[in-house]
Parts: C-alpha cells; structure tokens; sequence
C-alpha cells in the first residue's frame, strides 16, 4: 500500500474517532456524522437480510438507536472498529425482526433493478431473464429455509463478501463457529437448488 493511502486512512480514522468522542459528550451533530457516515452499510446488511426495504429502514434506525444509548460504552481501545461494532448491532436486529416474523415477502430492488437493465438491452433474452428471476426466487426461497443465523453468515459472505475472520467479529463468534454454520448453510441451499442446477446450465 502506498504511503499516501495509508495516510488518508490513518486520517479517516483519526476523524471517527474524533467525532466518536464528541458524540460521547453529547453532540449531536457528531453522531449525525457518524449516522451519515456509516448508514449505507448498516442499511446494506439489514436489506441483503430482510429482503424489504422497509424493514432494512426500520432495523437501521433500530441499530442507531441503540447505538446511541450504548455509546457511552464503545471503545476503540479494545480493538473493534466502529464499523464493525454497529454491524454487530445491526446483525442482532436484523434477526431480531425476522424471528418477530415482521418481514414482508418481496422481491429485492436490486433484482429488480437487474431485470430491467436486461429487459432495455438490445442483447436482452427473455427466456434468460426469466431464468434468473426464477433462479433467484429460488435462491430466496433457500435462504428462508436456513436458521437465522446460518442465513446472516451466508449472507455476509456471499452478497457482503466479508472473510470468516470479519464475520466472527460481527456475529461476535469464532472463525471455527462461522465456518462451521457456513458449510452447513451452503450445503442445505445445494441441496433445495439441486434440481435447478440439474435442469440449466446455470451452478453455484
């Protein structure tokens, strides 16, 4: 890495880090900026995992609320960067409001965003767009059938494309647990994809 880059992250982190310790004395502003800051990817785990919109926004102003109230108890000292720690938080919700059987079954936007950018092109194949909507229906149908756990960690690491030792820190557990839940999760959605992958040209 060049040294000009390590500098500009050297000074990111020394401006959260700043603005973490005015938000612990009571600015607001400095926690908007952290808010600002880090909310896409809160929202971004959060929707990867409900699949709703809605949902993703309701469990991303959760994650800072709690944030906010447990503020006074994040140090950076013990080696867990702020990112990670609201991911951590962001996580918990997350499965939270699915075990609350509060999310609403829907397709994603980004696959719907995928689909149309198909559909407009003049190389588009309607038999092949109506294989992925199908093949990811199918791919969200495996997910339901996962514990909530085994789907975050499989979604941390195949739509976030975080390593076990980053999902660890956010699940707050161990690379051997990760792996382990990782295994099984792909397995089960091999398993509930296997006749599709048989009848296309499409795998896994």
């Amino acid at each position: 890495m060049r040294p000009f880059v390590r500098f500009d992250i050297y000074r990111k982190d020394m401006e959260e880090l700043s603005l973490i310790r005015l938000a612990q004395e009571g600015d607001t502003l400095a926690f908007r900026s952290l808010f600002e800051e880090n909310k896409q990817h809160v929202f971004g785990i959060a929707f990867r995992y409900l699949k709703n919109a809605e949902d993703a926004e309701d469990v991303l102003q959760d994650t800072f609320i709690k944030a906010y109230h447990a503020l006074d108890k994040y140090s950076p000292e013990k080696g867990v960067n702020f990112g990670c720690w609201l991911g951590r938080i962001c996580v918990n919700a997350s499965i939270d409001a699915l075990r609350r059987n509060k999310v609403r079954e829907a397709h994603s936007l980004d696959t719907e965003e995928v689909v149309d950018v198909r559909a407009n092109s003049p190389r588009s194949n309607p038999e092949k767009t109506a294989l992925d909507i199908e093949i990811r229906g199918k791919i969200d149908k495996a997910l339901n059938s996962l514990s909530p756990k085994q789907r975050m960690i499989f979604i941390l690491r195949h739509y976030q494309e975080y390593n076990t030792r980053e999902i660890a820190e956010y699940m707050n557990s161990t690379e051997g647990s990760v792996k382990k839940h990782l295994f099984r999760a792909v397995d089960t959605i091999k398993k509930r994809l296997r006749h599709l992958i048989m009848e296309s040209d499409y795998g896994l």
